[in-house]
């Protein structure tokens, strides 16, 4: 057998010209390109996804879970996770990409902050099932996406869409508003963004609650209590899930030794990393690799 290859990191690419930032196309579409290899195997993308189901049901894994979908399912996908599509050619919907830089330029830090919240995967669940009423509003706000985005482009092309999907990105940011978490979560937000964006800076440095607390101004009580507020879990659990979660990711690119892996996220002896992999994971490093690159 071919030796495994490694888990595509796939940046954005987009066919328009001029460039615009986004792209809207159809499951179908995406299915016909010819890649289902690198769609139906896991792959890390460094920019958002809108994934809007109108018809067939499967299974869809993100970062490593998976979410059932129908016909009035909703996905989000979120810079630098790592996912995988069952390729279905039954299925039917809507797949939106952008990048980040799309939607800052002319944007306000009120726009942003309504804009992209949607996708904090720490704290909201990627799976959204929608009412006949939202999927008859998000199916109809998708199709008028993807009718700008067919048409010729001209010097006003960039901002309507741009304004277009930011009236999507509020509407799924108010259907996610009536979810307990998301109530629960609001007065905290913008404290533990900053603090899951440390995290995600630092995790090699330490994975002590004293340093995030010290780098944030804060004590460690209040950073525990911050994220019992909003998660349910201690600052402590917070930072252990985000760097199992980060090695995850690199283990299943297949081709980085678990040496380096170990080294990367901050551990000074590779046995520290199989000991508290196992710890948290019940299964090795090795095993986890295993499942996405059978050995030979």
């Amino acid at each position: 057998m071919p030796k495994s290859s490694p888990i595509p990191e796939i940046h954005f690419s987009e066919i328009q010209a001029p460039k615009l930032g986004v792209e809207v196309l159809t499951l179908e579409s995406l299915f016909k390109r010819g890649v289902d290899r690198i769609l139906s195997s896991p792959h890390r993308v460094h920019f958002y996804h809108i994934i809007l189901f109108t018809h067939g049901t499967g299974d869809h894994s993100i970062d490593f879970t998976n979410y059932a979908y129908d016909d009035a399912t909703l996905l989000l996908v979120s810079t630098g996770q790592v996912h995988q599509y069952q390729v279905n050619q039954a299925a039917k919907g809507f797949v939106i990409v952008f990048t980040s830089e799309f939607m800052y330029e002319n944007a306000t830090e009120l726009n942003l902050l309504h804009s992209l919240h949607i996708f904090e995967h720490a704290l909201f669940a990627p799976r959204i099932q929608l009412s006949a009423e939202q999927r008859q509003m998000l199916h109809g706000l998708a199709w008028i996406i993807q009718h700008e985005y067919r048409k010729p482009t001209d010097e006003l092309s960039a901002e309507i869409l741009r304004h277009l999907l930011r009236l999507m990105l509020l509407q799924i940011g108010r259907i996610q508003q009536v979810s307990a978490i998301s109530r629960r979560v609001a007065p905290h937000y913008q404290d533990f963004v900053a603090f899951r964006k440390l995290v995600e800076r630092d995790m090699a440095k330490s994975r002590g609650v004293q340093y995030y607390a010290k780098q944030l101004a804060a004590s460690p009580k209040k950073l525990n209590e911050l994220t019992r507020q909003v998660l349910n879990k201690t600052a402590k659990e917070f930072i252990e899930e985000q760097v199992i979660l980060e090695s995850q990711r690199l283990l299943a690119q297949g081709n980085m030794p678990i040496k380096e892996i170990a080294y990367r996220l901050g551990f000074n002896d590779p046995t520290n990393l199989v000991k508290f992999f196992k710890k948290h994971t019940r299964v090795s490093p090795v095993a986890f690799r295993t499942r996405f690159h059978p050995a030979n």
